[in-house]
């Protein structure tokens, strides 16, 4: 089983509420709505990274090594 840590997270009421109603509505405790969604954030940050990363290495022919780049990509999806 995975570790866990709980902490308190703070919502003003209307956002408390929507997050309640979408995650009664898809059958889902809170905890899990917002892991998802924490999660779904998170990768979206970790491809924008690797994008502007690879963009840069790409930035000059000369210098690009497409290996470096996958070597990177590898050390994001290792990191999850």
């Amino acid at each position: 089983m995975n570790r866990q840590i709980a902490f308190t997270l703070r919502f003003d009421p209307d956002t408390y509420e929507r997050v309640k109603t979408a995650s009664r509505r898809e059958g889902r405790s809170i905890t899990a709505f917002v892991q998802e969604a924490v999660t779904k954030k998170l990768s979206e940050e970790e491809r924008a990274l690797f994008f502007t990363a690879f963009s840069l290495v790409a930035e000059d022919a000369e210098e690009t090594d497409v290996r470096y780049a996958q070597g990177a990509q590898r050390e994001v999806v290792l990191k999850r």
